[in-house]
């Protein structure tokens, strides 16, 4: 599936107890089951090990969430900060008896904006949408990551490419802050030359 790894036998066992435990509506958001953080984490430790690169400090990401619960949905979303807007989701998804069971993330584009917005449009198509129109109610999770997996083959930067753009901010960061010290040196220059010259009267 999209270059997924298959879980663990246990995992597998343990995922479709949170199902069950989702779909029953039995998630409480103050008292998550064991068996919550554990499947969580499983399926978006899984996600995070099928991309080529894993620094988020280039471009922005496609991920592809599956949703259980009394109304299980697709969520396709793109971010820059995949980590922490996954985390958001999952707080929200706990407050309303719902969780995360799977989890796609694409490797790094320079604009996944793009991207995203074309799938959102081929998805339509097919696809019921909720009224958020970025999760696909019912739908399977499979078939979305394999048509997102389409775009990420043919689009998204490779490690050299990411590399390559890593320099290019470090040398724009580095050229900001030589050009911020150039501008504030004749300043603490002068600061110096005054304190010096009130030293030298003061002496005497």
């Amino acid at each position: 599936m999209a270059q997924l790894q298959p879980l663990s036998a246990e995992l597998e066992k343990q995922r479709e107890e949170y199902v069950q435990l989702l779909r029953a509506g039995q998630l409480s958001p103050y008292s998550l089951p064991a068996v919550a953080s554990v499947v969580e984490e499983a399926v978006l430790a899984r996600a995070w090990a099928r991309t080529s690169y894993l620094s988020e400090a280039v471009g922005s990401r496609i991920y592809v969430l599956s949703v259980a619960g009394t109304h299980p949905r697709v969520k396709v979303g793109m971010t820059a900060c995949v980590r922490s807007r996954i985390v958001t989701h999952l707080n929200e998804y706990h407050c309303n008896g719902h969780g995360l069971v799977d989890a796609w993330i694409s490797n790094a584009f320079l604009d996944a904006g793009r991207v995203e917005t074309g799938m959102h449009k081929l998805l339509r198509i097919s696809h019921r949408t909720s009224y958020r129109r970025e999760e696909y109610p019912g739908t399977d999770f499979e078939s979305i990551c394999d048509l997102a997996a389409y775009f990420d083959v043919r689009l998204s930067l490779t490690e050299d490419q990411v590399r390559f753009h890593e320099w290019k901010q470090q040398d724009r960061a580095r050229t900001r802050a030589e050009g911020r010290l150039r501008v504030v040196e004749p300043h603490a220059t002068r600061a110096v030359q005054v304190g010096d010259a009130d030293g030298e009267t003061d002496s005497s």
